[in-house]
This record gives structure tokens, sequence and C-alpha cells, in this order.
């Protein structure tokens, strides 16, 4: 794709939902969002740490790590393809550039979930906890847009040429 602020412009379709539930209330339509980006990874995460760990906080814990390591992965492997198209002057790989976006979906709602949960596994217990994640939906669905702006950022950045 050509266009020179495609990173920018998804990122900012994929924070819309988030962000119009932080000016409306009447726009939680938008919340199963949230809910069911938790299903792929991380539901069985936290099974997966219930079933080793009794203390809630070191399940959100294992959880939180599982996802940051998942998120750290899908971005190096996704940054240097990137960075390679364009040392070799291709365009935007656009299977890859969805496929990443798509991933993040199911990766950054419930990252910032986590780590709220994490500092709050106090209130565990509560059946509210679970309602935190449409609090944190805005915050995380405005990472989309900053997520955008550095695969801009690093898709138009001018290279320098090797010198040999």
């Amino acid at each position: 794709m050509k266009s020179k602020y495609l990173g920018t412009l998804v990122g900012f379709g994929f924070a819309i939902p988030g962000l119009l539930t932080l000016v409306s209330v009447d726009m939680m339509v938008f919340m199963f969002i949230p809910m069911l980006s938790f299903l792929p990874i991380a539901l069985p995460l936290e099974l997966l740490g219930n079933r080793f760990c009794d203390d809630y906080a070191m399940t959100a814990l294992l959880v939180l790590f599982g996802l940051t390591i998942a998120f750290g992965l899908s971005s190096y492997y996704f940054f240097k393809l990137l960075i390679k198209d364009r040392q070799e002057n291709r365009n935007l790989n656009t299977i890859k550039f969805w496929g990443y976006f798509g991933l993040q979906l199911i990766i950054i709602h419930p990252l910032i979930f986590y780590v709220w949960a994490f500092d709050n596994s106090g209130s565990s217990g509560d059946g509210q906890f679970i309602f935190e994640a449409f609090e944190t939906f805005p915050i995380s669905s405005g990472l989309f847009l900053i997520l955008g702006i550095v695969i801009d950022y690093v898709k138009n950045k001018k290279m320098v040429p090797n010198r040999t």
C-alpha cells in the first residue's frame, strides 16, 4: 500500500471504539470488543495460572508476563520485517500489517487490563472486578493510535544508504 499514513489511520480506526466510549456512555455498544479480545490468549493463560497458583496476584502476574512476551515478540518480528522491507525499498506488506494489528487486538486490551489487575489484585474477589475491562478499554484503544504512528514513523523514515 502506498499511503504514507496508513499505520496512523488504521491505528485510529482501532482506537475509535474505545475513544467513543470515553466520550459518551451511549457508545457502550462497543464494549463487547474488550471482552472478546480476552478469549484467545488471556483466558487460557488465566486458566493455566489458576491451576498452578492459589493467589490471584500470582495468576495476574503470570498472565501479564505471557502477554508482555507475546507483545514483545510479535512487535520485534513485525518491526524487523518492516525495517528489512524498508531497506530493500519494498512497499508495506499488507498481509503482515493487518495480521500484526489483528494480533495486537487480542494482546493489547488484555495486557492493559492485567496491568491494572495486578496492581489492584486485592479486590479480585469482588464481582465487579471484570467490569474494569470497560474502564481500561479507552486506554488500551488509544495505544493503537500510538502503535500506528510508530509504524508510520518507521515506514516513512528516510533511509541512509550504506557506505562501503
